[in-house]
């Protein structure tokens, strides 16, 4: 009776066959010591890839404000306590936010933030002529804020943030009003607040999400109220 022999060659080639198919099935690798992104769970000495990186995180977002544009009422501006933002109601400005975080638990975070806005003004002849100051008005705003995620799957986040912080206003003449402006001709400083709420998405870049956020924030002394819209993106190092 015969036998089928296969060829060394033959073999050695079943193998290789059977290997790149155990590793193209991303099963876990058996490891003694766990790489980065990896966990090793148990005893069975198997290393667990991260789906999403959590701790130290930077963050970026920009695009459009719009403040409500109260100084174009007469007893609003009378009242001299209201910064002069969007007076014709149809000049929405830029924001640009810089935040750097922890994550405390999977769906908590707390945050360190510098949020800057910038907003063309109304130049107004008359009032050159009396040498006052006119024209656009920015603010930045650094402070802390707390982020709490109500809806959260292997990679999707629904959140909402609090912040609270100090405005700096520039420049500080047009920033009547301000809790300094009794006092100081030169520096204008104010209360900033924000509320936001916001969808983040971990990539598979797995240090790197990106999202958007739909926001209010709040001035006060001098008092801005506005909305905004924008994209954000994270790197979790």
């Amino acid at each position: 009776m015969r036998t089928l022999s296969l060829p060394p060659w033959s073999l050695a080639l079943l193998m290789s066959v059977a290997a790149f198919s155990a590793s193209a099935q991303d099963i876990p690798s058996a490891a003694e010591e766990a790489r980065e992104g990896e966990e090793i769970k148990g005893n069975t000495r198997v290393a667990e890839i991260r789906e999403v990186e959590r701790g130290f995180f930077l963050g970026v977002d920009a695009g459009p404000n719009y403040y409500l544009g109260l100084t174009s009422l007469q007893p609003v501006r009378n009242l001299g306590l209201f910064a002069p933002v969007n007076e014709t109601w149809l000049q929405p400005g830029a924001k640009l936010g810089l935040r750097l975080g922890f994550d405390i638990l999977n769906n908590i975070n707390i945050e360190g933030f510098l949020i800057a806005n910038f907003n063309r003004g109304v130049v107004k002849p008359e009032l050159i002529r009396q040498g006052q100051l006119t024209g656009d008005i920015a603010h930045f705003a650094p402070g802390v804020s707390a982020r709490f995620a109500f809806v959260t799957t292997e990679r999707l986040f629904i959140y909402a943030r609090l912040g609270l912080g100090l405005a700096f206003w520039f420049p500080p003449q047009l920033a009547t009003g301000s809790i300094t402006g009794f006092f100081l001709d030169d520096f204008a400083l104010g209360i900033h607040s924000e509320a936001s709420l916001g969808i983040e998405y971990y990539t598979l870049l797995r240090h790197i999400s990106v999202g958007f956020e739909v926001a209010v924030q709040g001035a006060y002394l001098p008092f801005a109220f506005g909305v905004m819209a924008y994209p954000t993106i994270k790197y979790t190092f």
